[in-house]
């Protein structure tokens, strides 16, 4: 590799680099059409009720005086109200009316989830209009008293007896489950055949590889729309027999080795009992989370049939279950839950039992030694342990997240035809009530909603309550999570807070077929987090981030989130701290000029700080360059990893940084990123003039060999800078690209220490 000096001793030279990996997070994200947005009234709250009587009876003559609703305590008074029934609306004084088209639709999505030994990961979306059946079953052996055939079986029964129902013309069913991602088995469709045909698929297999199915109903598709360039432990019954010595075990064991052997297998089972429940956890929990989450965005009651094997909540997810009950019933999403267990012989309090138990005796253990022995793996973890038990009954999970988003649990049975009846007429019947909520502090938090009846002998089912988004967001269409409201109202603010440094930029690159694409980078120094310790072994922080591009007029073009538990080994928090948390998004953007806005929130300490900058897009016609970006490091390309990544460089990802402050002690040289793109209607290849000044002051330029442009006429380069002869200060480097008439030019600064 040829080096070329300068009259200010600088050089550049094409180089592909590795460096050690930073703490980053990556997404790609492709543009797509919005999605059509029904505007709710900004001071209104909409109320789905079902009212049965004491026999479960459907209750339809109701008028507005035999309801009370309440809003955190407060009696509220009813604005509108009236009977939805199928596709009419039956007011209160009697008259019916057609529903606008959008209400009278009933979609229905089942979604199956079973977790094999390709532990794929649960990433359950619901569909944005109508009803879901989420059906999750895992194979985890004898860890539960379901094994994963049965659930299997179980769930195949409930969603070919749910097809039985009466279900009147307009309802529309869709099956998919869910692998390493969201799958299509059968599209939208009334015909009972296919959909039989699609859930024999989705719950017979044992090997859950739906990828096929997808790219069958993709191409169905695209072919009807067209293009469009806009844990519970096994215990054997109390009287069975014992089972027989196993063949070539020992007769007996040392007195004094079997407790220690007998503790250490039970901890054991326990401990793959905890793991088993808790990963289910995180995974059926963020699952459902995105099953709900974009149903806000057209109006009428939803639905979620979701069948499970069920999970508790593990420790640090407890926000992400509130939010998801939060964001059900933003979303006007109710759930309705069975017990995939079925009629089982086993009380679900078992495990808690179990727990405590253990808890219990680490804690004796603890007493007894008085100090002298050394604090034990079962003593350290005895509150964690203690507060597990609390939570391990997984149907007062189910049962807390059905009656919290006007749905009901079906649990204790393997007759599911009666429930699955009423919940057949739920979707096609209720009662839809507003009223205005008087809120006079937008903050996000949630208010509860209580419907009740004047009369004992009638039962109300609705939603628990919602959360309060500031009336802008409301009449904008947007579903902000719990964590962005302060967020959101940190950018709304006359003076921006600037509670601790990062930094943010939108870099423009090409893409594959020329098109204009926006890279967005954050860089938050780890060392501006505030972390806590967490046990004896970790400590915790939380990272909450919110990004909007907006244009011209002021319209979020693109909006991405993150609220980030961020849990680290004690012994790197000070490695930690020397590291930066690096997220890159790319996506297809017009030409033009954007807004970026940043919130950035420190969760431990809840400071947050927020910026805002000036974007410009450019044309992408003729020789360009794209944005220049000065590495901090890379890492190997992923599986994941598009080939239309504009950090993509060979088989490296580039991780950049921005506005970096380099200490010339510790970096011998500095490297930048950039990708050159070449006019193929000009004959003459393309030059490169780096030019570079401190402190406004040019000190040298230099031209440095250029490959040749790969066959979409790219030419990513890594221009490596030697520091050892720069002396400290503010520079600039300008890179000048010519070829022939054409010139192109881009800028980058960083400040030498």
């Amino acid at each position: 590799m040829s080096r070329k000096s300068y009259a200010a001793g600088l050089w550049a030279a094409l180089l592909v680099i590795w460096l050690g990996p930073a703490f980053r997070a990556q997404q790609s994200q492709t543009s797509s059409a919005p999605a059509p947005v029904v505007k709710a009234a900004a001071e209104e709250v909409v109320l789905d009720v079902v009212v049965r009587d004491k026999k479960g009876h459907e209750v339809k003559n109701l008028k507005p005086e035999d309801f009370q609703v309440f809003d955190n305590g407060e009696p509220k008074k009813i604005t509108s109200f009236r009977l939805i029934d199928g596709k009419e609306a039956i007011k209160s004084c009697g008259a019916r009316v057609p529903l606008e088209p959008l209400r009278q639709a009933r979609l229905v999505t089942m979604i199956f989830q079973f977790r094999s030994s390709r532990s794929p990961q649960s990433a359950a979306v619901g569909a944005d209009r109508g009803s879901t059946l989420t059906a999750s079953g895992t194979d985890r052996g004898n860890l539960l008293t379901g094994s994963g055939t049965e659930a299997r079986r179980l769930a195949q029964d409930a969603a070919k007896y749910f097809l039985k129902q009466d279900l009147p013309p307009n309802v529309y069913t869709a099956i998919m489950a869910i692998d390493h991602k969201l799958e299509v088995l059968q599209p939208y469709t009334t015909d009972p055949d296919l959909l039989r045909k699609a859930i024999g698929r989705a719950t017979e297999s044992q090997v859950t590889d739906f990828s096929a199915d997808t790219e069958r109903a993709r191409h169905e598709l695209e072919q009807t729309v067209g293009s469009n360039p806009a844990g519970q432990a096994a215990q054997a019954p109390a009287n069975a027999p014992s089972a027989p010595p196993a063949a070539g075990a020992a007769a007996d064991l040392d007195p004094a080795a079997k407790p220690v052997l007998a503790r250490m297998l039970l901890q054991t089972l326990n401990t793959g009992q905890t793991n088993a429940m808790m990963e289910s956890g995180r995974a059926e929990i963020s699952a459902l989370s995105d099953a709900v989450r974009e149903q806000y965005r057209l109006p009428g009651r939803k639905t979620i049939l979701y069948i499970s094997e069920g999970f508790t909540i593990p420790q640090g997810f407890e926000t992400a279950f509130n939010d998801l009950i939060s964001t059900a019933n933003r979303s006007n999403v109710s759930l309705y839950i069975v017990d995939a267990h079925g009629l089982g012989t086993l009380s679900t309090n078992q495990e808690a039992i179990d727990q405590l138990r253990g808890a219990s005796q680490a804690s004796r253990d603890e007493q007894s030694s008085r100090g002298r022995q050394p604090v034990s793996k079962d003593v350290a973890q005895l509150m964690d342990t203690s507060l597990e038990s609390t939570r391990a009954n997984y149907q007062m999970t189910l049962a807390n997240l059905a009656d919290s988003t006007g749905g009901f649990l079906i649990a204790n049975t393997n007759d599911f035809r009666s429930p699955l009846r009423k919940l057949a007429e739920d979707i096609q019947t209720y009662y839809e009530i507003t009223y205005a909520p008087e809120i006079s502090n937008y903050d996000g938090a949630f208010h509860k909603v209580a419907v009740k009846m004047t009369s004992g002998n009638l039962r109300a089912q609705s939603r628990a309550g919602y959360s309060a988004f500031p009336p802008s967001m409301a009449a904008a269409g947007t579903a902000p999570h719990p964590f962005e409201i302060p967020l959101l109202t940190a950018l709304d603010s006359h003076e921006l807070p600037q509670a601790f440094g990062f930094a943010s930029s939108a870099l423009h690159f090409r893409g594959l077929s020329n098109q204009l694409v926006c890279g967005v980078v954050l860089d938050v120094p780890l060392a501006n987090v505030t972390f806590q310790t967490s046990d004896a072994e970790h400590v915790k922080g939380r990272l909450a981030y919110v990004i909007l591009l907006k244009d011209a007029q002021g319209e979020v073009v693109k909006k991405f989130e993150n609220d980030l538990p961020l849990v680290e080994p004690a012994a790197r928090l000070e490695a930690l701290k020397t590291t930066h948390f690096i997220y890159t998004v790319h996506f297809d953007l017009p030409p033009g000029s954007y807004a970026l806005e940043t919130a950035v929130q420190d969760g431990e300490s809840d400071k947050i700080s927020a910026s805002k900058t000036s974007v410009t897009m450019p044309a992408t016609s003729g020789l360009a360059i794209s944005s220049v970006s000065i590495v901090r490091s890379t890492k190997e390309r992923e599986a994941s990893t598009e080939d239309s990544d504009p950090f993509l460089i060979g088989t490296k990802v580039i991780s950049p940084t921005l506005d970096p402050v380099v200490r010339k002690a510790s970096t011998s040289a500095l490297p930048f990123y950039f990708v050159i793109y070449a006019d193929k209607n000009v004959d003459a290849a393309p030059q490169l003039v780096m030019e570079f000044s401190r402190d406004g002051k040019v000190l040298g330029t230099g031209v440095p060999p250029l490959g040749a442009p790969d066959k979409e006429g790219r030419i990513p380069y890594v221009a490596m800078t030697p520091l050892e002869r720069l002396e400290p200060g503010n520079f600039t480097v300008r890179f000048i690209v010519k070829q022939g008439p054409e010139t192109a030019e881009e800028t980058a600064s960083f400040i030498l220490q």
